[in-house]
């Protein structure tokens, strides 16, 4: 259910972002993602959409999502460059692909504990990245602006502090003008997801666990997309003398 209500918003939003990415990228020629949190890949639906839309091949695209859960509605979309990674990222010594040019937060970033997320910081700074070029990137909720942006800051100010790699720029939606676009739900369906509390037996029969639960079960699909908020932080590579 929870794709059925959010999945179109978010691979909208995730498309807008990566193509973003790429406009700014220019001449890159290819994208190696690595989205911390991936859950559905639903960020990499997003990528696919968005790399299919402007001409260019499959190839372009190489994907690793990593995420403690196996989401059973994931598909590669016979893509041989798409990896998924059943792990605890806090758990391990340092990122599994040194290579990526793109480092994704799909709105994760704010899911992490303070304690996770210091242990998150030694993982990616354990990391020997070999790209010219390094773009730190999150999606993130207007709810939690300022401090999903803080912590996206402290994981480049560990980058930066290895001395391998200096600030290129910065960038978020606010300055693409991004336009919210609707999205069409077939009027049965809408009202179906809309409506799911009357369709449990244990809230029928009066014996659910509280009203917070019922309560989630009436969420609306989402329907819009103009809340998306993404930030863009370049590193790269320091010449060598």
């Amino acid at each position: 259910m929870y794709l059925l209500r959010y999945a179109p918003a978010y691979i909208y939003e995730y498309e807008a972002f990566y193509e973003a990415l790429m406009d700014l990228e220019g001449s890159t020629s290819f994208l190696r993602i690595f989205s911390i949190g991936s859950g559905s890949g639903l960020d990499y639906y997003g990528a696919y959409r968005a790399i299919k839309k402007k001409g260019l091949p499959p190839d372009f695209l190489y994907y690793s999502g990593i995420d403690v859960i196996d989401w059973y509605y994931r598909t590669t979309l016979n893509n041989h460059r798409y990896y998924f990674y059943k792990q605890d990222v806090t758990r391990l010594y340092s990122l599994p692909d040194r290579f990526i040019n793109v480092l994704f937060f799909p709105k994760s970033i704010s899911e992490f504990s303070n304690e996770s997320f210091s242990r998150l910081l030694e993982v990616i700074c354990n990391t020997a990245f070999s790209r010219e070029q390094i773009n730190i990137c999150a999606s993130v909720r207007r709810s939690r602006l300022e401090d999903d942006y803080k912590r996206l800051v402290k994981i480049v100010e560990c980058l930066l502090l290895k001395g391998d790699y200096t600030l290129d720029l910065t960038h978020n939606s606010l300055e693409d003008n991004v336009q919210g676009e609707s999205i069409f739900y077939p009027e049965d369906i809408f009202h179906f997801l809309s409506n799911l509390r009357d369709y449990c037996p244990a809230y029928r029969r009066r014996i659910c666990r509280g009203e917070r639960d019922c309560d989630t079960l009436n969420r609306k699909p989402m329907k819009d997309t103009g809340y998306r908020q993404y930030w863009i932080i370049r590193l790269v590579r320091k010449e060598r003398n």
